[in-house]
C-alpha cells in the first residue's frame, strides 16, 4: 500500500490526541479542587492535535468537499463510526470542561468517564477501518484494532509526561514507560503477522490444484489501483524504518523517561519519530489481493 503522509500525520497526531484527552480525564478523577492552568493548557493542545489530524484525513480523500458523505454510513461503515464519535468528542468535552467550572463531583466524574470512553471508542474504531479488511492480511485480525487505542494511549502518556508539574510527573512517566512496554509488544505480534502472511493466487481463488498465471495485466499504463496496491518499499529503506520504530519510537523515549521525567520532552520528539516511521511501514508492508491480479505471485 502507498503510505500517505496525509494519513500518518492523521493516526500520529488524532491518537495523541486522544490518548493525552484519555489521561487528562483519568488524572482529573484522582484529583478533587479546580484544574491547574497547565492541565487546561494540556486539554486544549489535546483538542488541537484531534482537529489537526481530522483536517489532514481529508486532504486523502480524492474530493474532499464530499467528506461529509463518510458519516452517512454509520451502520455498516467503521470509517464513518470513527468519523461520528471523533466528532462526538468534542462536544463531549466541552460539557466536561463544563462541569469542572460547577462544584458538583459528580456530575465531573461521569463527564470525565465520558470522555475516556469516547477516546477509546474513537481510537478503536479507526484501528478497526483495517482490522476489517480481509483483502489485506497484514491488517486483518485483532492485532491492528489493539495497537491503535495502545499506541494512541502510549503517545499519549509521553506527552502527558512532558505537560503536567514536576511534582507530578515521576507517577506519570511510569505510565508512559509501562505503557511503551505494551506498546512494542503488541507492534511485535503485528510484525510476527507479517513475516507469516503469505497469500498465494491460488488460496486466494479457493483453487486446490495447480497455481495460476497472468496472461494479460489488462492495461498497459500505470492505473490508480497500480500506484495504490502496487507500492514496492526498498529493502534498505524498510529495515531502517524498523530500527527507527523499536529504537526511536520505544527504546529511547522509555529509557530517556527511566532516567528523569526532565527529559520528557526529548522522549515526546523521538517518540514521534518512531512513531511516524511505525505508521509508514505499517501501509508500506501491506499486501492487497488486488496485486494478485496484476502479476503478484502472492500477498
Amino acid at each position: 500500500m502507498k503510505p500517505a503522509w496525509s494519513v500518518i500525520l492523521f493516526t500520529l497526531t488524532s491518537g495523541a490526541g486522544l490518548g493525552l484527552m484519555f489521561w487528562l480525564a483519568l488524572a482529573r478523577m484522582a484529583h478533587e479542587g479546580a484544574p491547574s492552568p497547565s492541565w487546561w493548557w494540556s486539554l486544549l493542545l489535546a483538542t488541537v492535535l484531534l482537529t489537526i489530524g481530522l483536517l489532514s484525513s481529508t486532504r486523502h480523500l480524492a474530493n474532499p468537499k464530499n467528506a461529509w458523505r463518510a458519516f452517512s454510513r454509520f451502520g455498516s461503515s467503521w470509517l464513518s463510526r470513527e468519523g461520528v464519535f471523533a466528532v462526538l468528542v468534542y462536544p463531549v468535552v466541552g460539557f466536561y470542561a463544563l462541569s469542572l467550572l460547577s462544584p458538583d463531583r459528580l456530575v465531573q466524574q461521569m463527564a470525565g468517564v465520558a470522555v475516556m470512553a469516547m477516546a477509546l471508542v474513537t481510537l478503536y474504531s479507526t484501528g478497526m477501518i483495517y482490522a476489517c479488511l480481509k483483502t489485506i492480511p497484514q491488517w486483518h485480525g485483532w492485532r491492528t484494532a489493539l495497537a491503535y487505542p495502545v499506541l494512541g494511549l502510549f503517545s499519549g502518556a509521553v506527552l502527558l509526561t512532558a505537560l503536567v508539574p514536576p511534582a507530578a510527573a515521576p507517577v506519570v512517566r511510569w505510565i508512559a514507560i509501562g505503557f511503551a512496554v505494551l506498546a512494542a509488544l503488541v507492534k511485535a505480534l503485528h510484525y510476527q503477522r507479517v513475516a507469516r502472511s503469505d497469500l498465494s493466487s491460488a488460496s486466494a481463488l479457493r483453487q486446490k490444484g495447480g497455481a495460476p498465471r497472468l496472461l494479460d495485466a489488462g492495461h498497459s499504463h500505470p492505473t490508480f489501483l497500480t500506484r495504490e496496491f502496487g507500492f514496492e518499499a526498498d529493502a534498505s529503506r524498510v529495515q531502517m524504518a524498523r530500527i527507527a520504530v523499536w529504537v526511536l519510537g520505544f527504546a529511547v523515549p522509555a529509557v530517556l523517561l527511566w532516567l528523569s521525567p526532565a527529559w520528557a520532552w526529548l522522549a515526546v520528539a523521538s517518540m514521534a519519530v518512531g512513531l511516524a516511521a511505525e505508521r509508514w511501514l505499517f501501509f508500506a508492508e501491506a499486501r492487497h489481493v488486488v496485486r494478485l491480479y496484476h502479476g503478484a505471485a502472492a500477498v
